[in-house]
């Protein structure tokens, strides 16, 4: 493209910012919408789903103001007394058209409030209620080489007391940390972690203490007597061999206090009787939370039923 072209897209330009500037000076008619945040409830009840109200205005702006609006939109809600409110067919409502002057007030100089839509805002009540619920930790953590975790954590407190609507309540039976990723972890954590948000409800405390023991290991090796469970009066099942060879990393300050009864190795008889081989799965049901990385040998035992004699 030439010169002229240039300063013609050039002036062009200019001559649309000139003019989008002298309009946005005059005054218009528009709707804008905005959400509704209820206020002034009785104590003891919360509103259901508030964060999805919203109300309608029909407003007279400058163009500058409904401009800088339609698009950003970072107005915050508006404020909508709940005191008073009327009840019908289990709901309540409110007539926004009492309230006006409200509006007016949270709007400011920049809008003129012509008209509020809808002229009543439905809402629905639910009884708040507390209930004092178990805390888990959402713990992602890796150890550096030759480093575990070397007994169970401690969570301070264990249970923490949660308000909200009963119908959310009602369904909990415990609360989640926020996640919790560490790495290449050599020493003892000591640390606190929020409990996870959920919309509606409040905690207290809002967060708690978690501490969690960390030390190197080592290897270590204990022969473990096998039971078998479920065993009718009258019979005996025998295993060859009556032991199994359990493997394990431990924490090196509990490697000698590592004993065959910190663990608890079963089969099932009724497993034993479906079973056509000859061969007994055993199961590991109870070891101690200092250990790691688990292995039996042999995984799988000869089993004879026999029957006493009576």
């Amino acid at each position: 493209m030439n010169k002229r072209v240039y300063m013609f897209l050039f002036f062009l330009v200019i001559s649309i910012i000139l003019w989008l500037l002298i309009k946005l000076r005059y005054e218009y008619v528009s709707t804008i919408t905005y959400k509704v945040n209820l206020s002034e409830l009785p104590e003891t009840k919360v509103a259901l789903t508030s964060d999805s109200l919203t109300v309608t205005l029909r407003v007279k702006a400058l163009g500058y103001n409904l401009l800088r609006y339609k698009l950003f939109k970072y107005y915050k809600p508006l404020s909508v007394s709940a005191q008073g409110a009327d009840f019908v067919k289990g709901n309540c409502y409110v007539v926004l058209s009492g309230q006006l002057d409200n509006f007016t007030s949270q709007l400011g100089t920049d809008f003129t409030l012509l008209e509020v839509s809808p002229d009543t805002l439905y809402f629905h009540l639910s009884d708040v209620v507390q209930k004092r619920v178990p805390v888990k930790p959402d713990l992602n953590i890796t150890y550096s080489k030759q480093h575990m975790q070397a007994g169970s954590y401690t969570v301070v407190p264990k249970v923490v007391k949660v308000t909200g609507p009963a119908s959310i309540i009602d369904t909990l039976s415990c609360v989640y940390t926020q996640p919790l990723t560490l790495e290449d972890i050599y020493d003892n954590i000591n640390t606190t972690i929020p409990i996870k948000p959920i919309k509606g409800l409040s905690f207290k405390p809002s967060e708690v203490s978690i501490s969690i023991p960390v030390e190197k290991f080592t290897e270590a090796r204990v022969n473990v007597p096998i039971s078998c469970i479920n065993t009718p009066y009258g019979y005996e099942v025998m295993l060859s061999p009556k032991t199994v060879s359990v493997t394990c990393n431990v924490a090196v300050s509990k490697y000698f206090a590592l004993k065959p009864d910190h663990f608890s190795i079963i089969c099932d008889y009724n497993d034993l009787v479906m079973e056509s081989s000859g061969k007994a799965i055993v199961k590991l049901v109870r070891y101690p939370d200092f250990i790691g990385n688990i292995q039996i040998d042999p995984r799988k035992v000869d089993f004879v039923i026999v029957k006493k004699k009576q």
